[in-house]
């Protein structure tokens, strides 16, 4: 073996490794993204409360149907002025709001006329929302689901 043998041989070695490097650099931020889609997945499910529909009233709502609210969100009877449109003739225009809170979930009456109920209590401001509880918007009725 004579020298430009090699530097040849030694060249390859070199091509071989910095193959090798890319195809690790390549795994290693593929499995960063994976694990960061997760938990962002993971994270929005968690900022979103669900609430099955247990009696619909007249709202249109089937028995059964989730809604999933977003913090802030206002219940109400009206398209204009709330976020989630129950429609039925027992609930205000702007019914109640849930909120998120440090401890969990919050629901506070926006002064309706039929009043906002958790667990046959009256609802006032920041009233706790927790797994199982039902909700009473009018003459309609929702369970909380936690997740």
């Amino acid at each position: 073996m004579d020298a430009v043998d090699l530097i040849i041989f030694a060249l390859r070695i070199a091509l071989v490794a910095l193959l090798y490097l890319f195809l690790v650099m390549v795994l290693r931020f593929a499995a960063r993204e994976l694990s960061t889609n997760a938990t962002s997945s993971v994270r929005s499910d968690r900022h979103r409360l669900k609430l099955v529909v247990l009696e619909p009233g007249t709202s249109g709502l089937p028995q059964g149907h989730v809604l999933e609210i977003d913090d802030g969100v206002t219940l109400g009877r009206s398209a204009g002025r709330a976020d989630v449109v129950v429609g039925d003739p027992s609930v205000s225009a702007e019914h109640a709001r849930v909120q998120r809170a440090r401890q969990g979930w919050v629901v506070s009456d926006l002064g309706s006329t039929n009043g906002t109920r958790v667990n046959d209590a009256h609802a006032g401001k920041r009233t706790p929302l927790l797994d199982g509880d039902v909700l009473v918007i009018g003459a309609v009725r929702l369970q909380v689901l936690a997740e």
